[in-house]
């Protein structure tokens, strides 16, 4: 007869980041939003109310926060990174969306 050892192994002590798990949250909520208000503008041909730049200009803070959040765990140790990284290009190309609009509005 085979003795099975115990199974109970532990690999790793990582643990996923609160703040990594945020900066998720934050990302996707703005990028969201963007989507919306960009779906908006091509409704009403680029007619929208201050209400729809007020949100854009509310996901630029949502995007900076949420990078500084995902820039914040790359210094935690024994934390997974993956849910840091992906916070990070989500609010990354937020941030390029914006500044691409916003860039489009003051040329045009």
């Amino acid at each position: 007869m085979i003795k099975i050892p115990n199974a109970n192994y532990k690999f790793t002590d990582k643990k996923v980041s609160p703040l990594s798990v945020m900066s998720i949250v934050l990302s996707f909520v703005s990028f969201i939003a963007l989507l919306v208000s960009l779906i908006m503008s091509f409704k009403l041909a680029g007619e929208i109310e201050l209400k729809v730049g007020t949100t854009t200009l509310l996901c630029l803070v949502f995007s900076l926060v949420s990078l500084g959040l995902a820039i914040r765990t790359y210094f935690q140790k024994k934390v997974y990174h993956v849910f840091s990284h992906i916070g990070a290009g989500i609010s990354a190309i937020n941030l390029l969306y914006i500044m691409y609009v916003y860039g489009l509005g003051m040329i045009g």
